[in-house]
């Protein structure tokens, strides 16, 4: 599915050479709230997706709290 930042609640930046992740400065957060993402399932038992704008990935949460598949 297809998301704007505003639409997601950002928990972690995953490093591109994926060893791991890292805090996701708010600076960073607020010029992506108009961004759009493609967002697929990460985990259903904790509601988490992976949101990608093609150079960076992020792990996230919906803001409307629901679960989408």
């Amino acid at each position: 599915m297809k998301l704007k930042g505003k639409d997601l609640e950002f928990i972690s930046w995953i490093k591109r050479d994926g060893s791991g992740t890292d805090k996701i400065g708010d600076e960073l957060i607020d010029i992506m709230q108009e961004s759009n993402f493609e967002v697929n399932s990460l985990s259903l038992s904790f509601n988490t997706y992976v949101a990608t704008d093609r150079m960076n990935w992020f792990v996230v949460k919906l803001k409307n709290g629901k679960q989408q598949f």
